[in-house]
């Protein structure tokens, strides 16, 4: 998986940035934190698409943090 920190996020371009949100999958989720918290703090429009694949990223995230704390549940 790509990974990117947050002292290179903060020098990548917002089209670059998302980019990782609208291939989140090929990328480690933190740095999919990291390139969506430098956007809002850049007061880049979240919508459309944008919205979706970030809504996308948080249901698959929770739902396999919660299988990883709670493996009895499968």
């Amino acid at each position: 998986m790509k990974t990117i920190e947050i002292e290179s996020a903060e020098k990548m371009s917002s089209l670059d940035l998302s980019y990782v949100i609208f291939f989140w999958r090929e990328y480690d989720p933190n740095s999919v934190l990291i390139a969506y918290a430098e956007l809002i703090k850049r007061e880049y429009p979240i919508s459309g698409n944008f919205f979706d694949k970030m809504t996308e990223f948080r249901k698959i995230n929770l739902l396999q943090a919660s299988r990883e704390k709670y493996p009895e549940l499968e």
